[in-house]
């Protein structure tokens, strides 16, 4: 078992999250060439490798390039996901993997290591990075932002507030392409199809996920008029319940 830097000549080797069998497969095309055009920038990562086979990973991105909706001060690996294959759990290789990365970052003189972990069982839970050491900084639901020190004890962040303004004559599912992660694309199709069974009572707007957008509007989470609605790997019940809630708040306006 090894850990690895990921770059140009093994990213394809990206996200073993996602088995091909998965639904979320779709949306590997479209990550893996988001990966490829950010890699340095707005993502940088770490395998973990059982001959050549990778079993677990951790992608990131240094404050000040990280497509977080946070403002923190820079010097700070940002993580954006990490995952270990099922086989590997309870094995101590998490740990390993952790380890490995702590010691190379603090090495490059890293501030310390931060992430925005879930309250969801699911994906991201908090707990996995309190057994890694990370501590709570501050929390807004459903996100507990947290932090393990490398060469500075104490860091500012601050939560960037939502900041975007829907239509006002009917309810506007605001979706951005940030294709990071393979669920991304695959949950921008299916808000928008769902969207457009709502016909005219629904207006979509399509924007870029670059950073400059995430600064701007305070988030790169679909919208559902101007409001965050939905998490992760909704399913399109949630997404039309969302949906006919907004209706129903802005025929009472008219």
């Amino acid at each position: 078992m090894q850990v690895k830097k990921v770059n140009s000549t093994n990213m394809r080797a990206t996200y073993c999250c996602i088995p091909a069998q998965s639904p979320y497969a779709e949306g590997l095309p479209e990550s893996k060439e988001w990966f490829e055009a950010n890699m340095n920038e707005h993502v940088e990562g770490y395998h973990l490798l059982d001959g050549e086979k990778v079993v677990g990973h951790i992608y990131f991105a240094m404050s000040g390039k990280a497509l977080l909706p946070y403002d923190i001060e820079l010097g700070v690996a940002c993580i954006y996901c990490t995952y270990l294959l099922r086989d590997y759990l309870h094995k101590g290789f998490g740990r390993m993997m952790f380890d490995y990365i702590k010691e190379d970052l603090k090495n490059q003189a890293v501030k310390g290591i931060m992430v925005s972990a879930t309250e969801f069982k699911e994906w991201m839970h908090y707990e996995l990075f309190t057994k890694q050491g990370f501590r709570i900084m501050r929390e807004h639901p459903p996100y507990k932002v947290m932090y393990f020190p490398l060469t500075q004890v104490e860091i500012n962040v601050k939560v960037l507030g939502l900041n975007y303004e829907p239509s006002k004559d009917k309810v506007e599912v605001t979706l951005f392409k940030s294709f990071f992660c393979p669920v991304s694309p695959f949950m921008y199709n299916r808000i928008k199809k769902v969207a457009k069974s709502f016909g005219d009572k629904v207006k979509i707007v399509e924007m870029e996920g670059t950073f400059e957008n995430m600064r701007k509007y305070g988030t790169k989470e679909p919208l559902i008029n101007g409001k965050i609605k939905l998490y992760g790997p909704a399913s399109e019940e949630d997404i039309v319940k969302s949906i006919e809630e907004e209706i129903v708040v802005i025929n009472k306006k008219h």
